[in-house]
């Protein structure tokens, strides 16, 4: 789980990072589908608020399925 920058050698900081990451794809995929469906823009962002949502639930998830091991600190820092 530690990264190969300093800041994301803290376990909880990379988790914070994925989830993070997860929500910004989830809302810019979502964004984008129904701006190109609709074209209307409450419709956009109430889809980019879903997907957000949705893409840090599933960042949520996949931290919590991932082995233990694969989550272990390194404490080379």
């Amino acid at each position: 789980m530690s990264g190969g920058m300093p800041p994301l050698r803290n376990r909880y900081l990379a988790a914070g990072f994925i989830v993070f990451m997860y929500l910004l794809i989830g809302a810019l995929l979502a964004g984008l589908l129904a701006a190109g469906f609709s074209g209307g823009e409450v419709g956009t962002g109430v889809a980019a608020l879903v997907g957000g949502g949705l893409g840090a639930a599933f960042g949520v998830w996949r931290l919590h399925r991932t082995p233990e091991e694969e989550r272990a600190d390194d404490h080379l820092y």
